[in-house]
């Protein structure tokens, strides 16, 4: 097994960078600041990129607004930077309707509809009524102006869709967690034309890994954790060991990490009790418990010394968890064994959670202790569902040679040796559960390298094959 790994450690030193797949979230599909960020690609970028996939945009000619010629790359840099529109939403668009990023031969319909506007499933492009937005440059130039149009007129225009309002799209109830997410559902109504349009951008612009990921650059010691497609720069030690296994820090390139938006940077430590103007509080990972009083941070035993002051801004950035009141006796809850029994749970307030496998509990709470106890450890407590291994731990499945990284409660299969080494990860830390345990984890999407979009089928606006 060291040399298989040896040869695939070498092999890849020498291999060119190949796009990692995340998990399709139809809630949750590009960032406001993303769609918005007209200065991604100068001219040049666009032309070189239309060069490197052997576009025939790369060297196509069209009439601009102003009576001129321009090159493709012209049109596309210009309408982004008129409109404030990432000028990388406007190439997945193009690849989405017509595959014109791809094509070698494009015919003249695809050009002359290249971003699918004012066209719908059903409508003859020759209708006389939409003759007016004919041609490639109007074409990219309203595919950026519609966009823009959106963020101007959400508030005032109820039939725009928005960040947190729920819709019916194909039979789906989805509540888009920002408003760029809402639009394109606006201008696509469609799942699978949205979910094109996420795996292009993600192909071609995002180094994706799950959530949960701890990473770094061989250049620099800073941590950051990867959640929800953004960085969050851990800042201290004690919050990195408090909340993480640090032994799960993967080292990535430079240019990956620079892909990431900033996210809120992690700042205070697990379990710590913090003061601000609006009382005091307990931080339990990504939630905020308030105390009922002081009296009951003093009743627990803390050392005054120890509570921190904090501003309620930087309290902003947690969940409101449930309040702490003296009835409370183990704030980090307590990991509790059935006498007589392999089975083991995990307690907290009053609540208790199964723990499917012996090794979550090494996983998810290294620092408890187990504590047997007999059926009355469990009265008047509500059961809740089993505790599942943490975001970004590897697991393996005993009896059989399948690999899984967790992700949000799921399971996403790492399909071969070569997708575990390219992301990174190490093989001492797989945890190996029982097949039972691993039965009762959801599946996820696998997780894999998307090495060409060649082959995927993304129009959405017609048959070409009919033009």
């Amino acid at each position: 097994m060291k040399k298989i790994i040896t040869y695939f450690c070498a092999f890849f030193l020498l291999m060119p960078q190949i796009s990692l797949s995340a998990e399709f979230n139809p809630n949750f599909i590009i960032t406001d600041e993303a769609l918005q960020n007209k200065d991604t690609m100068t001219v040049s970028d666009i032309q070189i990129f239309l060069e490197e996939k052997n576009s025939a945009l790369a060297d196509f000619i069209t009439e601009y607004q102003d009576g001129s010629r321009q090159k493709a790359s012209t049109i596309i840099y210009n309408s982004a930077q008129k409109y404030s529109i990432n000028p990388k939403y406007l190439l997945v668009k193009l690849q989405k309707e017509q595959s014109l990023i791809t094509e070698k031969n494009p015919s003249q319909k695809q050009l002359d509809w290249a971003t699918g506007y004012a066209v719908c499933d059903s409508c003859s492009k020759d209708d006389p009524d939409i003759q007016e937005y004919k041609g490639f440059a109007k074409q990219v130039d309203k595919a950026a102006d519609v966009m823009r149009g959106y963020y101007e007129k959400v508030s005032s225009q109820a039939w725009i869709k928005r960040a947190g309002q729920t819709y019916n799209i194909d039979e789906q109830d989805i509540t888009p967690a920002t408003n760029a997410t809402a639009f394109l559902y606006t201008y696509t109504p469609h799942l699978h034309g949205n979910q094109n349009f996420w795996t292009i951008w993600q192909s071609w612009f995002e180094q994706s890994y799950p959530d949960g990921t701890l990473a770094k650059t061989s250049t620099d010691t800073t941590v950051y954790l990867i959640q929800n497609g953004k960085k969050r720069k851990i800042s201290n030690m004690t919050s990195l060991i408090t909340r993480f296994d640090p032994k799960l820090i993967i080292t990535i390139t430079k240019s990956e990490l620079d892909k990431l938006e900033e996210g809120i940077e992690i700042k205070l430590p697990n379990y710590a009790i913090v003061s601000s103007p609006s009382g005091y509080y307990l931080l339990d990972y990504d939630y905020k418990r308030k105390f009922d009083s002081y009296d009951v941070v003093r009743a627990i035993g803390y050392n005054p010394a120890e509570i921190m002051e904090v501003t309620d801004t930087e309290l902003s950035e947690y969940l409101p968890g449930k309040n702490i009141s003296a009835d409370v006796k183990d704030l980090t809850g307590r990991l509790v064994q059935l006498k007589g029994t392999n089975n083991f749970y995990y307690i907290k307030d009053d609540t208790y959670a199964p723990i499917l496998d012996k090794k979550i509990i090494q996983l998810n709470f290294p620092n408890l202790t187990i504590d047997k106890v007999d059926n009355s450890a469990f009265n008047n407590l509500n059961k809740t569902e089993p505790i599942l291994p943490k975001n970004g731990t590897i697991i393996g499945v005993e009896g059989e040679a399948t690999i899984y990284v967790m992700e949000n409660g799921k399971k996403r299969h790492i399909n071969n040796e070569e997708t575990f080494l390219q992301y990174g990860y190490n093989w001492k830390n797989v945890v190996w559960i029982s097949f039972s345990a691993a039965l009762i984890i959801p599946e996820g999407q696998p997780l894999q390298l998307i090495e060409q979009l060649d082959n995927l089928d993304v129009v959405t606006t017609s048959d070409i094959s009919s033009l």
